[in-house]
């Protein structure tokens, strides 16, 4: 199954082309849950498509796109098959998200350098043997490495965007005890150790936090650091993504705000239908970029 949503410009609702013929629950469904009037009207969905990407750099030399392609071995496999193709890459920028947030923070006085993990683990480590952390609940797991992949979650879904965070502790609320009260316990240490992390450096806290400083600069210029870093990219694609983080939908969701940059996003077959139907739960917030702490 392929499709493709096409929002018009000044329409409040999406069309739905099937490049592939689909079962009639799946096109009940696709017609249902692809229309997302909430999605800013430069955005295109794509799924399973690939080849439209590589049509349109094939056929708008003229034009340059910058494709953000997360996954390093995606983007290796477009770049092949434009090889294979002979098609030219002059109209086309491969790159990571996070360098476009770097690029963008190095026309500005922000700093653009981070923690690795290894210096976080660390970090968290003392942080769980400051008398001041002591309060950190049963919910938590002592391992370091535990408490890191549960910030690191908390950071995907949410951001550390405060509406996002309300959200999720609204749905924990929702569930049975005691998997309530040991969510939002979860969710809380995660913030919390968030902070205390922001707190003992002066860099960025991860590679996710350069993208999320980007953004919020972007969007208090109202575009025009985007423009002065990216003066020439006339469309911009997200790529290969089998799930999209907080960050990611917030780089989009300033874009389509701030500037006249259409945008497309080519989601995964397996996964898909599942995040254009969540898309719009991700841009439906305030402030992309925006964090619970003071900066």
């Amino acid at each position: 199954m392929i499709s493709v949503t096409v929002r018009d410009r000044g329409s409040v609702s999406s069309r739905v082309l099937h490049l592939d013929p689909v079962s009639p629950a799946d096109r009940g469904d696709l017609m249902m849950d692809t229309v997302q009037s909430r999605l800013p009207e430069d955005l295109t969905l794509h799924v399973g498509h690939e080849e439209s990407l590589l049509g349109r750099i094939r056929d708008e030399s003229a034009s340059k796109e910058l494709v953000l392609a997360p996954v390093e071995l995606h983007r290796r496999n477009i770049q092949r098959r434009l090889r294979e193709t002979r098609t030219p890459k002059d109209g086309v920028e491969f790159i990571d998200p996070v360098d476009v947030g770097t690029a963008l923070l190095q026309n500005t006085d922000g700093a653009t350098k981070t923690i690795d993990r290894i210096d976080r683990l660390s970090m968290i480590r003392s942080i769980f043997l400051d008398e001041q952390q002591s309060g950190i609940g049963p919910a938590v797991p002592a391992d370091a490495q535990e408490v890191e992949q549960v910030r690191t979650e908390i950071e995907n879904v949410s951001g550390f965007h405060p509406g996002r965070l309300d959200r999720i502790r609204d749905a924990a609320r929702d569930c049975s005890a005691p998997i309530n009260a040991d969510s939002i316990e979860l969710v809380d240490a995660a913030v919390d150790i968030e902070r205390a992390l922001r707190e003992r450096t002066e860099k960025h806290v991860s590679e996710v936090e350069i993208v999320r400083h980007a953004i919020r600069a972007v969007r208090e210029s109202r575009g025009e650091l985007w423009q002065t870093t990216f003066p020439e990219v006339t469309r911009v694609s997200l790529v290969g993504v089998s799930s999209i983080s907080a960050a990611h939908a917030d780089l989009l969701h300033i874009l389509l705000g701030t500037s006249s940059v259409p945008v497309h996003v080519h989601f995964r077959r397996g996964t898909g239908s599942y995040l254009s139907r969540r898309l719009p739960e991700l841009f439906d917030i305030d402030a992309p970029g925006e964090v619970v702490f003071e900066s």
